[in-house]
Parts: C-alpha cells; structure tokens; sequence
C-alpha cells in the first residue's frame, strides 16, 4: 500500500474471468473506497512484468483450455505469488482460478497442468458436476461481530484433494463443494483462500470483502472501519440476493450426470 492507495493486482482478466469476476473487483474498489481508501486496479496479462507488490491478488474462473494455454506463463510467476500469500497479501481465487491456484489440475485426459500452488491442494477433474445455489458457513476470518454464512453459486466437476492439515474456507450447507469425503469447501492458507463460490462471490458477500480488506490493510498497519452508511445500499442489495438462495436452495437442481 503506497501513499495511502491500495493496489488490486488483477492476474489473467480476460482468460480467467469469464463469470462476473471483475465484480469481485469492483466490490473491493467500491468498498475501499467508501472507507476512505483510494485503489489502483492493476491487470496482469500473460508475458506482462509482475508487479514486485501488491494489496490484493485476484484470479477469477476460466476453462482448462485457458489454463493449458498458460502453462508456462503460471511457471514463471508462481513462486512469486506463492511469496505474496507467504506475505500476508490476500490472494483470492475463484472458480477455475482456485484450480489454478492449487499444486496441480489433473484433468480426464492429458497431461496434468500445474499450478501456482498458493494452496497446498491439488484440483481433479471428472468428478460429479454440480450446478447449485451454493450456502456455506466460512471459516476464513472475518471482522467480530460479522456473520459467517456466505451464498453464492457453484459450477465445476472438480474434487479438491487438500494437503494435510489444509484449513478448507468453508464448511457447506448446501451444495457439493470440494467432494472429497468431508462436507467442506475451498482452501484456505494465511489471509488467501481459494473457493468455487461464484456470484460473484465478493460482491453477494460484503462481510467477506471487508475481511479482506482489513487483512490488506492491516498488514501495512491501517486499520480498515467499514462505512455502513456510505454501503447501505449495497449491503441491502447482497443481503436480498443472499435471502433469496437461502429461499430457494432446498429447490434448485444439484448436480449434472
């Protein structure tokens, strides 16, 4: 955070952003913002220079096809962004970009692609396809008081393999999350985590961008203090959008054969 400004470092928008994900930006911008907290949106393309810092890493959804086409692009600058997650810098990754973000993506044919390896997990393709209203209860730290129940939407047909002793970021509700045995979702390692919760996720969950604004901020010794009244209307928006999947969850079609 430089002169006040805190830098939103976007990695591969047009290749790993298919599914509303510059709303999860926007909704950092907007929030910060209303905080008092001026932004600079940076994008990061394939071949760019990596920027040496950062606030907040986001990487959104995309198909395999993007992700095999990145492949030596995420060599080089995985161990960078694994140091930023090491740092203390948020890096939030979402659909395919969680995948991405994990060791490995093994696919039902080809070779298996790696991956950034942010989170100590590994993404395994040919799993059940689930299509859900997605409700979950977080465990990624949020600011006190705040509620831990998150909703959203998933779609993928992968089964996250965590590391031992991988925090997952939620606990599910209702949907299929990582399908790995136990009833959780995502990963979760420092103030990063990875999720399939699509929405997007951030703006449908303001409690959560204000978390990781508070981790990007606190990390340079600024307290970030929602502005409730400058959010309201927003806040109300997410909360009826949020209302209306804990309604209708129980009806919505699970999975896809």
């Amino acid at each position: 955070m430089t002169a006040d400004r805190l830098t939103i470092l976007h990695v591969y928008p047009r290749q790993m952003g298919v599914s509303g994900d510059r709303g999860n930006v926007a909704a950092l911008v907007r929030r910060a913002e209303a905080a008092d907290i001026a932004t600079e949106v940076v994008e990061y393309a394939p071949g760019d220079v990596l920027p040496t810092t950062a606030d907040v890493v986001l990487v959104g959804n995309g198909p395999l096809s993007a992700m095999r086409s990145l492949g030596p692009d995420v060599a080089r600058i995985g161990a960078p962004l694994r140091e930023f997650a090491v740092a203390g810098i948020p890096v939030v990754a979402v659909g395919g970009g969680f995948d991405l973000a994990t060791k490995q993506v093994v696919p039902t044919e080809g070779a298996p692609i790696d991956g950034f390896g942010v989170f100590d997990a590994r993404a395994v393709r040919g799993a059940e396809r689930r299509v859900n209203y997605f409700v979950l209860e977080t465990r990624y730290p949020l600011l006190p008081g705040a509620s831990t129940r998150l909703a959203g939407f998933e779609d993928h047909a992968a089964r996250i393999e965590l590391g031992e002793g991988v925090q997952p970021f939620a606990d599910v509700v209702s949907g299929g999350g990582n399908q790995a045995g136990a009833p959780v979702e995502g990963a979760v390692s420092g103030t990063s985590f990875g999720t399939h919760t699509q929405g997007p996720i951030l703006p449908l969950n303001p409690q959560l961008t204000d978390a990781v604004l508070a981790a990007a901020t606190g990390r340079v010794g600024r307290d970030y203090t929602p502005d409730a009244e400058r959010t309201a209307t927003i806040d109300r928006y997410a909360r009826e959008a949020r209302a209306t999947i804990d309604r209708y969850v129980d009806k919505a079609f699970k999975r896809i054969a």
